[in-house]
């Protein structure tokens, strides 16, 4: 008998496989499946339930929509073919993937874009608060960067722009990078055919949404470990690259801790992160 094609034997980060036969949903709701049919078997693996089920039962889930002030803004890039142009010599601020460091935005080695490009893509001019989230590109997908500082002049090429979301962005932010927000990550990026995810689909990520004194400490939290992202920053522009391995190296052990607390937290294991 031939392998129905959403059979497969499936391997994951910590050396376990399984198979996936999924005999739970029939075919119409397979098609029905929003936002779109998903046919591929690692979509449907039983993992991505899982991880939800671990949550605290008080928690409740919400779309990444259900809780922005804005809609989520779509990316758009650089286009040579409208004389449109790159480089050090111009005064506009163009934020692309390679600025989303772990901890933080790049500060120093930063692209600049012509005039003309600023004006058709200022929509995307950064504000405080905002969150980048790459949507493009295997093994890019799902990273993220949040926005402490701006520029007068800056736009955005090719990352999607999370913006006034109804909880704390610091919060939100984390919790992106926490497995709960990348298991979700993958899962998407599993169901469709080309390296890359919707807003629509973006927007159908569940944030799980603890009480407003926990939103405080996590951004706290992250703010602490943001000081060592600067210092790393300030020691590259001024060269010093023992300087600077030093400090992003403590500022990258801190937020994984972060994630860790933050993930135990949404589990029930601890009752703060701090």
């Amino acid at each position: 008998m031939a392998k129905a094609k959403w059979q497969k034997i499936l391997r994951y980060p910590d050396g376990s496989e399984s198979v996936v036969i999924r005999g739970d949903k029939t075919l119409l709701e397979l098609i029905q499946e929003k936002p779109s049919g998903r046919w591929d078997p690692e979509y449907w693996h039983p993992y991505y339930e899982q991880v939800f089920s671990t949550a605290r039962s008080d928690l409740v889930a919400k779309p990444l929509a259900d809780l922005l002030e804005t809609p989520i803004i779509a990316p758009d890039h650089v286009r040579a073919s409208k004389d449109e142009r790159i480089g050090r010599r111009y005064s506009c601020e163009y934020r692309t993937l390679k600025d989303l460091l772990f901890t933080g935005l790049e500060y120093v080695e930063i692209n600049y874009c012509s005039d003309n490009a600023y004006q058709r893509l200022r929509r995307s001019q950064m504000m405080v608060g905002d969150i980048l989230f790459a949507g493009s590109g295997v093994g890019a997908i799902g990273r993220v960067g949040i926005v402490e500082a701006v520029s007068p002049k800056s736009c955005v090429g090719d990352l999607f722009i999370i913006r006034n979301p109804r909880v704390n962005p610091h919060y939100l932010y984390v919790y992106l990078l926490t497995e709960f927000g990348q298991s979700q990550v993958r899962r998407i990026f599993h169901g469709i055919q080309s390296a890359k995810i919707s807003t629509t689909e973006i927007g159908l990520i569940r944030v799980l949404v603890p009480d407003d004194r926990i939103q405080r400490s996590v951004a706290a939290e992250y703010k602490n470990m943001s000081v060592y992202h600067d210092k790393a920053m300030e020691a590259k522009k001024n060269g010093d690259q023992r300087k600077y391995e030093k400090n992003i190296q403590i500022a990258e052990k801190m937020l994984k801790d972060l994630i860790a607390r933050t993930e135990a937290v949404i589990r029930g294991e601890r009752d703060d992160v701090i």
